[in-house]
């Protein structure tokens, strides 16, 4: 049996959505995308890439995730997790996306 780390990024009111980009998430109106943005720091950036750099493991994504990951991180080559999101093994959670995934 696997371990399964959840990562999350959450406001003490519930709001998930769009935490990184103000075009990440734009469903429903929500114009505050980008929200956590101001609060990251390097111990923040440092907490949330352990899992990736240890050994080993896929990533669980939902499809939504998958998609906007797919369509901005194997560009970025500046990132730190660059090299985990583009090697390792993806598990994605969907109901609609069709087999082979790019």
């Amino acid at each position: 049996m696997s371990k399964l780390t959840v990562f999350t990024i959450l406001t003490l009111d519930g709001v998930m959505q769009a935490p990184a980009r103000s075009d990440e998430d734009t469903r429903g109106g929500f114009t505050h995308g980008g929200w956590a943005v101001p609060y990251a720091d390097a111990i923040t950036g440092s907490m949330a890439g352990q899992p990736m750099t240890g050994p080993g493991g896929g990533i669980l994504l939902g499809r939504r995730t998958y998609e906007d990951f797919f369509a901005i991180w194997p560009k970025r080559k500046d990132n730190p997790f660059t090299d985990a999101l583009n090697n390792r093994q993806k598990y994605v959670a969907s109901r609609t996306l069709k087999e082979p995934l790019p």
